[in-house]
């Protein structure tokens, strides 16, 4: 009996609970009620209603030089009420601890395909960041569509210049 106990226990502890699913390996879903598959280079994500809910990247060193994440975001969905990118501090860079601080990316709203930068910017005794790809629903109860958003990201080896600007839709 305690064998068996033991089996299920760890069954339910290595499942896939908020796997990757089909998607990136790098990524996981940030609630098991959410989607994530991946579909070439892009990110396909569903949320849950509630708070901000999508994916999650691994736990990543901060860079030497001036970095920027640039996401390309599409909502296709009329469920959600904004879709963001979010990056994350913390103080270790091999486990998983309180994030330090955060940084959210502009917006992209339902119908809108819009490309959003944050530049990594870590506060003092940050060692490693973590990639978000969030979205708020605009109904806290409701579901969105399995692929309401769509993400490309892009790590970017130095600051977003004036070429950058002109290219924004």
């Amino acid at each position: 009996m305690r064998v068996l106990l033991l089996i299920a226990m760890c069954l339910f502890a290595l499942g896939d609970a908020a796997s990757a699913d089909d998607g990136d390996p790098r990524f996981r879903r940030t609630t098991p009620r959410g989607s994530f598959i991946a579909d070439g280079d892009a990110l396909v994500v569903g949320v849950p209603g509630g708070r901000a809910w999508g994916i999650e990247g691994e736990l990543l060193p901060l860079p030497a030089s001036p970095t920027t994440i640039v996401a390309r975001l599409r909502v296709s969905d009329s469920s959600v009420h904004e879709a963001f990118v979010r990056v994350a501090y913390y103080a270790s860079a091999t486990s998983r601890t309180r994030q330090l601080a955060i940084a959210d990316s502009a917006p992209v709203t339902v119908g809108e395909r819009g490309i959003v930068a944050v530049a990594l910017d870590p506060p003092a005794g940050a060692v490693a960041y973590r990639v978000r790809v969030l979205a708020r629903l605009a109904d806290r109860g409701g579901t969105s569509a399995t692929d309401a958003i769509r993400a490309t990201l892009h790590v970017g080896a130095r600051p977003l210049g004036a070429l950058y600007s002109l290219l924004l839709p």
